[in-house]
Order: C-alpha cells, then structure tokens, then sequence
C-alpha cells in the first residue's frame, strides 16, 4: 500500500515536471518565433527588393537641387510591389546616414511622404531603422496615393484624345508595339513632372507634332537629372530653369520634314560623299529656318527673360536616319566656319552663304542681326523613341523578352583623330553606361550679350569659338556622336 501510493506521488511529479519542461520548451519556442518575426521585419527584404541607381531614378523625379549638395545616395528600394520608393542617404557634413520614403502624389508622381527621425553611423543601422519604419506604420496600411500640394492633373500620354486617323505615325508605334514596353513606361513616369502650361501637350504629343513634344519632354528630364530647378511659371519660353542664382530660359525647337512640293527633302545619304553634300548647304538651310523663326520672335524682350541668357534648343528630326550625320552642318550654320577633311588633313574655309533649290540664306547665325540676344544654341540627336526604350531598359522598365543593341560612333578624346569610334553594345551588359546628357552639345554665341556659364551644364559637351584661338571647348569624352539601335524580341 504505501509502495502504491509512493508510486502515485512520483507519477504526479514526473506530470509537473514533464508539464514545466513542456510549458518551457514552448515559451522558448515562442521567443524564438518571436526573435525570428522581429528579424524578419527588421529585415528590409521583408517589404521589397534593392534597386539600382538607374532603376531608382527611372521612378524618381522630385529631387530638389540643394540636396544634390548636402546628401549622398548610397542605397535604394522599391517596396510594398513598388507602391513605395526608399533611399539610403548619407549627410555630406555630419557623416552619418538617414532614410527617406517616398509615395505617389495625386499626379502618381513619387515624393518625399516620411523622413527618419535621426541620423545614425552606419547605413547598416539606417537600413534596420528604415525596415522598422515600414513595418510599424505601413505594413498592411499602404496606400496607392499620398496627396501633397499638387494643383496641375497628371498627364496620360497613352491614353487617346485624338481619333487614331489624327494620331502620328510614330507615336501609334510607341504607344502599341511590344517592342517599346520600356520607352512607354519610362515616358508615362517622365510625364508625371511634367507641367503642361499650355494644355495642349497631351493632344499634340498625340498628334503631327509629337517629336517636337518629345524633345520637350528629353530636355525636361536633362534638365532635372542636370541638377537645375525647374521652374516653368510662364509659357515661353519653353523652360525657364535655375543654377543656385543664375536664371535660364530655353526655348525648344525641332528641323521638321518639307512641306514645300517646290523643294521637298532629300532622301537619306547612303554614302559619305553624299553626307557632305547634304551638310554643305541642304543642312544648314533647314536649321537655319527652325534658328531664324525663333529668332524673330524676340524671346529677350519679354519681362520675365530680360536680362537673363537665352538658350534656344533645336533637334533634327527630318528624317529617320538624321539624327546620325547632321550635327557637322549646325555647326558651320552658327559660326560660318567649314571644317573638311582634304588629303588626310583638316581644311578650314570661311562660310559667307548657304544655297539650295532657289533659296538662299547668310551662313554665321551668331554673326546676324539680333543673334547677340540668343545666348547658345543647345542641340541633341537623340532625344528619340530608341532613346527612351533604352533608358526604360536600364531602368528596368522593360520586358527580359526584349534585347537592345546599340551601334554607333563615339566622340575620339585623341588630340589629332579626325575619325570617331565605332561602337557596338548589348544595353543589358553590366558595364553599358549610358544617360540622359549623352550626344547633347552648347554651340556658345561668340558675340553673346548674355553669355551661359557652362558650369551650369556640366554634364554636357561645350563649343567656343573665336577668331583669335579658333574652335575650343569642353567635350565629354566618348560621346556618343550618333547611334542606331536594333531591337530582338
């Protein structure tokens, strides 16, 4: 009997210590989880994916030009399936690193919606910080929209205001065919910024002029990844934008196909002995009628542009295969100075006029009556649908069906070449560099009243000219003098 009973006891401690081990087995278990899950949501990768510089800025437009200055990038993020942007900065003075998040506005442009409360030493610690943000004030509670102080309503470029008879042809090609996927979305992230002063831009992006729209809508992001203010309060110019206290004002303009039966273009060259023909007087004809009708517009006498330099920003676009050859012709077209090779050697000639089919211009711009008041002549021949579909390739904003690659001839940075660079690229390869400042070119005004201070541009390749030291200038290396792109699907 007593045996029993002392057995009963021992059964029911073995049960109270086999509950304890039980009930601690499952608090630590729990701590564990508990460990586990705070891991987890200290872990950025919980909410999102890391992005590249490119990929983030093929989203972000709202960088304000003083921060270019006080803060360093060094991480970035897409979150929540890119409903949220983040960012790593690291402060220039203090050294140490904080985060900012960003929201689509009503206009579904990304802007700053919350900040960090303080800095820290490390990005490692920003990063945990940041991913602790996220999950205590936006997990399950993201919204698709963050309205701010926005007044201007977003533009959607692809969605149709014109009948499809109206549309122009290239823009029926980017806004359906596959194969653009990219340039249609970076566009559609672009045009988010953009300010429509006249409310027409969405109609006539649509319709006969949508190149001269497009190159609008390339120099705007220039503008913007340049580190400028852009202010745009008025509707002409096209662009008044700001350098610290330095104002500019540029005015966009476009060489277009002939409307005239009596002398309509000439077909493309197909040989170099036909380039320099067409560069001798067809080329300079047609830019000069873009410059001069500008011109004569007097821009400089306008209020708001007085006393501050004037930038007119042309492009050719008369026909598709332009935007490789025509760049010789602006140049001997704004100084009256021609630049030939002859034997293997450099020919310089002095340029009084420019005929072709009956018409006859002078040759020098900036030696003509009012030409003083334009400060540059800012041009580019790739503000192009390629362009864009590249650009949305690097961002990451096309399909992996889709392969790009880019021929051209770069700029040769030998003192003595006379010949460019041939080039051949995969846009997809790691080491393919490329940005929105490629292939643009300041022609300086030698008799400007107001000249531009290149400083402002840095990004971009320069051109002086004077009679004393000739043509000098700051050219970028290995620019891309001009470019064909193949796509494969």
């Amino acid at each position: 009997m007593a045996y029993e009973l002392s057995m009963t006891k021992k059964n029911k401690s073995d049960k109270r210590k086999q509950k304890q081990k039980e009930a601690i087995k499952r608090s630590r278990q729990r701590r564990q989880e508990k460990n586990r899950e705070n891991k987890r949501l200290d872990n950025i990768n919980t909410y999102g994916r890391s992005l590249t510089r490119r990929q983030f800025d093929a989203y972000c437009y709202c960088r304000m030009p003083l921060v270019r200055y006080t803060t360093k990038e060094v991480e970035w993020y897409s979150l929540f399936k890119n409903r949220l942007l983040a960012v790593i900065v690291r402060d220039v003075t203090d050294q140490d690193y904080g985060f900012v998040i960003l929201g689509r506005d009503s206009r579904r442009l990304f802007r700053c919606i919350d900040l960090c409360e303080s800095f820290f030493k490390t990005a490692s610690l920003a990063r945990k910080e940041l991913a602790k943000k996220l999950g205590a004030s936006y997990l399950g509670n993201v919204k698709d929209i963050y309205p701010q102080d926005e007044v201007e309503p977003s533009l959607h470029l692809f969605e149709s205001v014109i009948p499809e008879s109206q549309q122009h042809d290239a823009y029926k090609v980017l806004a359906n065919e596959p194969r653009y996927e990219a340039a249609r979305n970076i566009i559609s992230e672009i045009a988010n910024s953009f300010i429509d002063n006249d409310g027409h831009y969405v109609r006539e992006f649509q319709s006969i002029n949508f190149q001269a729209r497009l190159w609008e809508l390339y120099l705007h992001i220039y503008f913007h990844n340049e580190g400028l203010s852009v202010e745009n309060n008025h509707a002409s110019p096209d662009f008044e934008v700001s350098f610290f206290n330095e104002k500019y004002f540029i005015e966009a303009t476009t060489v277009n196909p002939s409307n005239n039966d009596k002398r309509p273009d000439l077909p493309a060259p197909e040989s170099d002995e036909e380039i320099s023909e067409r560069l001798n007087d067809f080329m300079p004809i047609k830019f000069g009628s873009s410059l001069y009708s500008k011109l004569s517009k007097k821009y400089w006498e306008m209020d708001h542009v007085k006393d501050n330099p004037l930038i007119l920003a042309v492009h050719d676009y008369h026909n598709s295969n332009a935007m490789t050859w025509s760049r010789t012709a602006l140049s001997e077209y704004l100084y009256g100075i021609r630049t030939r090779l002859k034997n293997g050697a450099a020919e310089v000639s002095v340029i009084e006029k420019h005929s072709w089919k009956g018409k006859e211009i002078l040759s020098g711009f900036f030696y003509q009556e009012d030409s003083e008041n334009v400060s540059a002549v800012l041009f580019s021949n790739q503000a192009t649908i390629p362009k864009f579909n590249r650009m949305g390739k690097i961002g990451g904003l096309g399909s992996e069906d889709i392969e790009m690659i880019r021929v051209g001839y770069l700029y040769n940075p030998e003192p003595n070449a006379l010949r460019p660079i041939p080039f051949s690229k995969n846009v997809d390869d790691s080491d393919y560099e490329e940005s929105w400042s490629d292939g643009l070119i300041m022609f300086h005004n030698p008799n400007a009243k107001l000249p531009v201070n290149p400083d402002a541009f840095k990004d971009i390749s320069h051109i002086f000219y004077s009679e004393e030291d000739g043509f000098t200038g700051i050219q970028q290396p290995y620019d891309v003098l001009g470019s064909m792109t193949f796509v494969i699907n």
